[in-house]
């Protein structure tokens, strides 16, 4: 055990908030239809990914997403949304982590995650799933990818541009998270 570092119990401890802020803003406070969701839920997977970074990000998101499908079912359990839950935490990670959050990297998080993730991947498994058509449950998707996009965008930037909340988290966090340069 020499040279290794303790685990972080506030890692732990945040995570767990952020994974249970994840499930309470996708499976409850958002409009969840069987096609389309509009939720905030992405914002804690953010907020963890500046925090540490996409491989953590992932295992949260795709806890937060299999922790949701228990507790508050839509349907039946499709792992594959949870692979996908992970990948969103991923792309976060590798666009928020141990970076300024200016407009370009938001907008790139954002985009990345509304395009490859909510608009080509989950709607392929909404094909699958549910034996859709893909041109008709593409085309009812693009609203929500432009909706989304911006709204992750502004939200995403908000958080990195609250210094107060991340100087907070990382005092409480030390070695976890590199400082803005």
């Amino acid at each position: 055990m020499s040279g290794q570092k303790p685990f972080p119990l506030q890692k732990l401890v945040l995570s767990a908030l952020l994974l249970a802020f994840d499930v309470v803003f996708t499976r409850l406070l958002a409009i969840n239809g069987t096609l389309v969701k509009l939720g905030f839920g992405f914002a804690a997977v953010a907020l963890c990914a500046m925090l540490y970074g996409p491989a953590w990000t992932a295992l949260v998101a795709a806890l937060g997403d299999l922790v949701g499908a228990l507790l508050f079912p839509t349907g039946a359990y499709f792992p594959g949304f949870t692979l996908t839950a992970a990948l969103t935490g991923l792309l976060f990670g590798l666009c928020l982590y141990r970076r300024p959050v200016r407009w370009g990297n938001a907008f790139l998080a954002a985009f990345l995650n509304c395009l490859l993730v909510t608009l080509l991947l989950n709607t392929a498994m909404l094909v699958v799933f549910f034996d859709l058509s893909l041109p008709v449950l593409l085309s009812s998707r693009v609203p929500q990818f432009f909706i989304m996009t911006a709204a992750q965008t502004l939200v995403i930037r908000g958080l990195g541009a609250s210094d107060a909340l991340l100087r907070a988290l990382r005092a409480k966090n030390p070695g976890d998270v590199e400082k803005k340069p």
